[in-house]
């Protein structure tokens, strides 16, 4: 039988109160689902655990950037054919029929479901962060799609992407050219190497959405580097393994996926660490309940460089 999330279930699922704007965007999708049979449960279950077992699946890190050079060369050439902003959206969103949410595998039956389920969550937090402040920059950029989706949240700011793949620049400056954002740049960042010649506004937000998980354990030079450029608030959309539950099934399956590809590890640990030696703030850390087939995906952390 059909069912569709409703503004209570993501303000259930976040723990907060959505805005009258946000409130306006849920309603304006379908985001229509049906519950799995346990046959069809346990059958993706089962390919989850397939998967554990393969030893052809490849880990995360820096061998992969010319995997990520190619992706990101496919939407370039979309958008030089089409001009339309769409293309931007990464191909990996609803690559399996299958959502997390508030600890249960959804069937979705609406278009473009995942996508827009992170995209209530990125509204959501970027009235929370990026409001009112002078530049935004968003390290793992991409396609530049969630700095598209940050502008009518801040009309005024100027939006930097920043990828380790020159493709995604490629990307950024012809969409910057056909006029669809034009207060925005695009230049190469590394998070294994993180260019120290790069400033960023000691006023302005920074964000990653999915890009920290490809990093694993070697997050340390980039958070360095945010220390010391001190910008005003630093807030994370990844899987975060310390968040997640070990005792319960779809937990377990999701911290033994983030294993298996060397995703991120020990973030919110070491952010801690930090916090405790008095070097940042932690304004938030937790679970957004929002994952795709293998992992919970999009867990929050918001935090600041003390001075």
């Amino acid at each position: 039988m059909a069912q569709q999330l409703t503004v209570k279930d993501f303000e259930s699922a976040f723990g907060a109160k959505l805005s009258d704007r946000i409130a306006k965007i849920v309603s304006g999708y379908e985001f229509v689902y049906e519950e799995f049979s346990e046959a069809e449960r346990d059958a993706w279950i089962l390919k989850i655990l397939k998967t554990l077992q393969d030893n052809t699946v490849v880990r995360a890190g820096e061998h992969r950037l010319e995997q990520w050079e190619r992706g990101w060369a496919e939407n370039v050439a979309l958008f030089a054919e089409k001009k339309d902003p769409e293309v931007a959206i990464p191909r990996y969103f609803g690559k399996y029929p299958v959502i997390r949410f508030r600890g249960k595998f959804l069937k979705p039956l609406s278009p473009h479901f995942e996508y827009q389920m992170v995209g209530v969550l990125q509204e959501w937090l970027f009235e929370e962060y990026i409001k009112n402040v002078p530049a935004i920059y968003e390290f793992g950029c991409g396609t530049g799609n969630n700095l598209l989706r940050a502008r009518p949240v801040n009309p005024t700011a100027t939006l930097h992407g920043f990828d380790w793949a020159r493709s995604s620049q490629e990307l950024i400056a012809r969409m910057k050219g056909e006029g669809v954002e034009t207060n925005i740049s695009g230049a190469r960042f590394d998070f294994f190497h993180p260019d120290r010649s790069l400033h960023l506004s000691p006023e302005g937000a920074v964000f990653t959405i999915s890009a920290l998980e490809q990093i694993g354990d070697r997050f340390q030079p980039f958070v360095e580097y945010l220390l010391a450029e001190r910008p005003k608030i630093c807030f994370h959309m990844e899987p975060i393994s310390e968040l997640l539950d070990p005792d319960n099934l779809l937990d377990w399956l999701s911290l033994a996926y983030l294993k298996k590809r060397n995703y991120l590890d020990d973030f919110l640990t070491y952010l801690r660490d930090l916090e405790t030696q008095g070097k940042i703030t932690i304004h938030r850390s937790q679970r957004s309940n929002i994952g795709s087939l293998f992992i919970e995906s999009y867990s929050v952390i918001a935090w600041s460089p003390r001075n």
